[in-house]
């Protein structure tokens, strides 16, 4: 460790050490090779090991050096992987790409469903380009933060229980991944006329586009 020590400013006079590698990281990589290498000088410095012991370090420090190089040419291609078994995991978390597209995989039961912030607060949607608004169940509803008691249910709307009666809202802010909405129109149905909430079109129809390729959903802000 203490020649490890007294090798940094030696990487720092290099040019290696900088506060601006933790940002960069092709310069994090070069850091690490550099590190691994002096590491393997200054072990051999200051021990008596014979040449060959001293060539199977270096091997098995050379080996391990070209699989961390191989594994990092390949970082965009497992990131890729990595998020797919992801989704497959987790179908309802959104996968976000950092440019406000979202993928979701089909659930087992043949849906898609996604976890959605609403106004700070976890609630899981089902996907419905079938449901003209967003609906939330009277006690999704009071989960969020609203009360259904105050509401005007003067709206009447068609669920799987047959019809019921809604009230209009606006959510302030809804967030899934990447994509951010404000100020959308839904609706809150009456106590025990549905069970889940749906995303339909009210969401839907705000975004620069949605389509299905085999089991996944994408949705572009």
């Amino acid at each position: 460790m203490k020649r490890l020590l007294l090798a940094l400013p030696l990487l720092g006079g290099c040019g290696v050490v900088d506060s601006s590698i933790l940002g960069d990281t092709d310069k994090l990589m070069q850091a690490v090779y550099m590190l691994a290498f002096l590491a393997l000088i200054m072990f051999g410095l200051g021990r008596s090991i014979s040449i060959g012991k001293t060539l199977k370090y270096l091997a098995i420090w050379t080996a391990l050096l070209i699989a961390l190089i191989y594994a990092y040419s390949f970082r965009d291609d497992l990131n890729t992987a990595y998020m797919r078994v992801k989704g497959e995991l987790l179908p309802t978390v959104p996968q976000g790409d950092g440019n406000g597209q979202v993928t979701l995989r089909r659930n087992i039961d043949g849906h898609f469903a996604a976890r959605v912030m609403v106004n700070g607060k976890p609630a899981t949607f089902l996907i419905d380009t079938g449901a003209s608004s967003v609906v939330l169940p009277w006690s999704v509803a009071e989960e969020l933060g609203y009360n259904p008691e105050s509401l005007a249910f003067i709206v009447t709307v068609g669920t799987a229980n047959g019809n019921a009666v809604a009230a209009p809202i606006r959510i302030k802010r809804m967030e899934m991944g990447d994509i951010v909405l404000e100020n959308v129109e839904a609706m809150v149905v009456e106590k025990g006329k549905l069970s889940q909430p749906l995303l339909g079109m009210s969401f839907l129809n705000r975004l620069h586009g949605y389509d299905v390729t085999g089991g996944t959903l994408t949705l572009r802000r």
